[in-house]
C-alpha cells in the first residue's frame, strides 16, 4: 500500500538536520552474529533514478545556472505489533544539475533494515534544494555517518500506526531523532514550514511484505515531485524499489 502525503520544510532547516549527522550518535549500530540475532527478513531500499524533467533555475543559454537538489531518505523496520525495531538513513547531493539530467542508481546509497517474518516497513523521501556553498561542504562530511542500520533502546519509542500517517519530512526527522540526533532536531527543526520540492512516504504492512517475499508484488515505484516556487515550475521524477530477502541465520 502506498501513501503520498505532502510534506515541506526549508533548505536551511534540512541543512541543520543533516549536519548533526557528524556528531556521535547515542543509538547503537546493529550488531550481528553472537552479539545480536538478526531477524528473518532483510528489506532493501534502492533509489533507481532521479530525473530532473524540468528544473527551476534554467538560466540563459551557455550559463551554468541550474537546480541544486538534495535527496534525504529513510527506511524504518517494525515488528508484528508495530514496535519500531531499527532505522536507516540516506542522503544524496548537493550538486548543480541541468534540465533533463538523469541521476542513476550508482550515485545513491542502498539502505537496509532487518525485520521478523511478520514485520512491517515504512520508507520516506524528501527533495530539497540547498543554495549555500558552505552547506554543500558540510553535507559532504555527513555521508560517512549514513547507511548504517541503527535501533532504538526502547521498542515503545515509536509505532507503525503513528508513523504511517506522518508527512514525509516529519517522518524522516523522527527517524533521525531515533538514530541519536535528538538534541539537534529539537533545537533546529520546524517541520511545519512548507518549502521543499516534494516528498513521498511508502507503507508496507505485513501482507505487503509477504507478497514481496513470495514475488507476488513488485516493489518498484515511481513518484513525481512537481510544483512551482516564485513562478518557476519544476518536475522531478523519482524511481525507487523495495525488495525483501531471507537472512541466513
Amino acid at each position: 500500500m502506498k501513501q503520498i502525503i505532502p510534506g515541506r520544510m526549508t533548505p536551511k532547516n534540512l541543512l541543520a538536520i543533516v549536519c548533526m549527522l557528524c556528531t556521535i550518535s547515542s543509538c547503537t549500530v546493529l550488531k550481528t552474529g553472537k552479539d545480536r540475532v538478526v531477524p528473518d527478513l532483510r528489506v532493501q531500499l534502492k533509489v533507481n533514478s532521479l530525473h530532473a524533467k524540468k528544473i527551476q533555475e534554467q538560466g540563459l543559454l551557455g550559463t551554468d545556472a541550474g537546480d541544486e537538489p538534495s535527496l534525504v531518505y529513510t527506511i524504518n523496520g517494525y515488528d508484528e505489533k508495530g514496535n519500531l525495531l531499527s532505522v536507516n538513513n540516506g542522503f544524496w547531493g548537493t550538486r548543480t544539475i541541468q534540465q533533463d539530467a538523469l541521476i542513476l542508481a550508482e550515485e545513491f546509497s542502498n539502505l537496509t533494515v532487518n525485520i521478523p517474518t511478520n514485520g512491517k516497513v515504512i520508507a520516506a523521501f524528501s527533495l530539497v534544494e540547498i543554495d549555500d556553498y558552505k552547506g554543500e561542504r558540510k553535507i559532504a562530511k555527513i555521508k560517512p555517518f549514513t547507511k548504517s542500520e541503527r535501533y532504538p533502546k526502547f521498542l515503545s519509542i515509536s509505532s507503525f500506526d503513528e508513523d504511517r500517517n506522518m508527512p514525509p519530512m516529519e517522518f524522516i526527522a523522527k527517524s533521525l531523532k531515533v538514530a541519536g540526533y535528538k538534541n539537534f532536531i529539537t533545537k533546529h527543526m520546524n517541520v511545519s514550514i512548507n518549502d521543499d520540492l516534494g516528498g513521498t512516504i511508502q507503507v508496507l504492512d505485513t501482507e505487503d511484505v509477504k507478497k514481496l517475499v513470495e514475488g507476488a508484488k513488485s516493489g518498484k515505484e515511481t513518484y513525481e515531485m512537481d510544483g512551482s516556487q516564485i513562478n518557476e515550475n519544476y518536475l522531478y521524477i523519482l524511481k525507487y524499489g523495495l525488495s525483501v530477502s531471507r537472512n541466513k541465520n
